[in-house]
C-alpha cells in the first residue's frame, strides 16, 4: 500500500517549494500546465525531456499515470499539482453541462483518479497531492481552511481529505524580519483541517517533502 500526503495552502506559500530537495531521479511530477518550480535550477532538475514530468489534464489519465509508475521500480515519489486546477479546468469543459450528474461523474473520476488505487501502490511509494484552500463555517459560525473544490454538490459525493491519513496546510511566517514557511500537521485551533498520526511530525514541519517522508519512514519502523 503507498502513502498518500495532500498539501493545502494558498499560492506563493511554499507548496512546490518543498519539492527542492527530493531527488529528481526518484520524484516525477504531473502538471495540468506549464508553471515553473520554484526554485533556482528546477526546470533543469525536472523536464519532460528527462523524463520526470508529465503533463496531463484528465484525471483518468492521473489514474493511468500513478499505475505505469507503480509497475516500475525508478520513481519513489509522484507529485500531482495542483489539484485545484483539474477541478477548474473540467469544470470550465462541462460548464455547459446543467445535470447533477456531472458533479456525480467528476466526483467519481477524481476518486478513481487519485484515491481508488491506493491500496494496490507499491509500500515504497509516495503520492504528493498539492492544492489550494477555501474558507468556510461549520454550523457553529467556526471558520474552517479546506480543501478548495468545484462546491458543495462534490463534497457530498466525496471528501478528498478523509481518504487521506496525512493533510498538511502551509504556515507562512516573520520572524526578525525572515520569511519562514512551513507546514501544520496537526488542528491548532486556526481552522486549518491539517492531520497526521499521533507522534509521527512535530506541529510544524519545514516546508520540505524528503524531510517529511524521512519523519513518516522512521514512525513506521517503530
Amino acid at each position: 500500500m503507498g502513502k498518500i500526503i495532500l498539501v493545502e495552502g494558498e499560492p506563493g506559500t511554499g507548496k512546490s517549494r518543498a519539492i527542492k530537495n527530493l531527488n529528481p531521479e526518484t520524484t516525477i511530477i504531473v502538471q495540468p500546465n506549464n508553471k515553473d518550480l520554484p526554485f533556482k535550477g528546477g526546470r533543469t532538475m525536472y523536464n519532460e525531456k528527462k523524463g520526470n514530468v508529465i503533463k496531463t489534464k484528465s484525471f483518468i489519465d492521473l489514474r493511468q499515470i500513478l499505475k505505469a509508475v507503480n509497475e516500475g521500480s525508478k520513481f519513489k515519489t509522484i507529485i500531482i499539482e495542483d489539484l485545484t486546477h483539474y477541478f477548474s479546468k473540467r469544470v470550465i469543459k462541462e460548464s455547459a453541462l446543467k445535470s447533477f450528474d456531472k458533479w456525480l461523474i467528476l466526483a467519481a473520476d477524481a476518486y478513481k483518479g487519485l484515491l481508488e488505487i491506493e491500496d494496490d501502490l507499491r509500500e515504497d511509494l509516495y503520492i504528493i497531492i498539492i492544492g489550494h484552500t477555501q474558507i468556510s463555517e461549520d454550523s457553529s459560525g467556526n471558520r474552517i481552511i479546506n480543501l478548495q473544490t468545484p462546491g458543495k454538490m462534490l463534497e457530498r459525493s466525496i471528501k478528498i481529505p478523509s481518504y487521506v491519513t496525512y493533510v498538511l496546510h502551509t504556515d507562512v511566517q516573520e520572524l526578525d524580519g525572515k520569511t519562514q514557511y512551513k507546514f501544520l500537521t496537526n488542528k491548532d485551533g486556526s481552522g486549518r483541517e491539517a492531520k497526521s498520526p499521533e507522534e509521527c511530525l512535530d506541529l510544524l514541519e519545514d516546508n520540505d517533502y524528503q524531510l517529511i517522508i524521512d519523519k513518516i519512514e522512521k514512525y513506521q519502523q517503530k
